[in-house]
């Protein structure tokens, strides 16, 4: 890639001589400098569509790790896509940065992905909207994390068109192109009686909204909640939507205040509940280190 195509440098010595000649015409020598410059930018091009072809040779499907409840189906993360495809993208000498736009509609935000080799970058971009409230317009989450959610979702969109992805699971059970399936999370235990409770239905539906918890979001305190039965409802939000690390953390930044108090007035409760939040976390820690 490092070569200089022969037109290439035939300009250049053309162009180099003409500089050093008092009575060379400046406008040919302005059409020369264009000539170079067209030359350069295609020959460019076609190393970037090389590099590029032979990286998405390397690509296979990507395998599925989330579940969306609402749809009733599969899909998978933009950490799972982007931990699998980035070691082959920068083998190949690509790199990607992101970045946002602000949109005429307060609720809309447009993220913009460029893809480079450092001769090269093209530009692809998405609009997303904000959405903050579910399909019965009950508050699913805050502003701030709806934003970073379709921030999210924008750039796993982008991504997959960057290289042309294929997501889907394996008809014969084996790997390709991505992990093996994400290990069930631990079962939630009774406090102090070590009797398991079965695993919560994949379906976990908010009380308040009647809406399915796809989401991290808060879980309101309702009036027919103590601390221990809102524990549970807690823990099986985050098994039914929280699908990584993150996650998990954005599920505890969202409930800190019913957290706080249930550390507050129940210490007991919310060390047990504390310990099935950490045993989640190192099932997604396991996972990673796996990967």
């Amino acid at each position: 890639m490092n070569t200089v195509p022969a037109t290439q440098s035939g300009y250049q010595s053309v162009i180099e001589r003409a500089a050093l000649d008092p009575n060379f015409d400046v406008d040919k020598l302005e059409r020369l400098v264009s000539m170079q410059e067209a030359q350069e930018l295609r020959s460019g091009d076609r190393a970037f569509n090389e590099a590029l072809s032979a990286a998405e040779a390397e690509m296979a499907t990507i395998s599925t790790n989330a579940n969306n409840p609402q749809t009733r189906s599969r899909y998978a993360t933009f950490a799972r896509l982007d931990g699998e495809v980035r070691p082959i993208y920068t083998k190949h000498g690509f790199g990607i940065s992101w970045n946002t736009e602000p949109m005429g509609e307060p609720n809309m935000i447009r993220v913009v992905g460029m893809l480079s080799n450092g001769i090269i970058a093209r530009r692809f971009q998405v609009d997303m909207p904000i959405v903050t409230q579910g399909l019965r317009g009950g508050d699913m989450m805050t502003r701030t994390h709806a934003t970073m959610s379709a921030i999210s979702y924008g750039k796993r969109q982008l991504e997959i068109m960057m290289f042309n992805l294929a997501i889907g699971d394996d008809d014969d059970g084996n790997k390709a192109g991505g992990l093996a399936p994400r290990r069930p999370p631990p079962p939630v235990n009774q406090a102090r009686t070590g009797q398991t409770q079965q695993q919560p239905p994949a379906e976990v539906i908010d009380p308040d909204t009647g809406e399915v918890i796809e989401k991290p979001m808060l879980v309101k305190f309702t009036e027919a909640d103590d601390f221990g039965t809102w524990g549970q409802r807690f823990l099986a939000a985050i098994r039914s939507a929280a699908h990584d690390l993150d996650g998990v953390d954005q599920f505890v930044a969202l409930n800190h205040e019913t957290l706080e108090k249930m550390r507050d007035t129940k210490p007991a409760h919310f060390d047990v509940l504390r310990s099935r939040i950490d045993e989640i976390k190192q099932g997604y820690v396991g996972d990673e280190v796996r990967s």
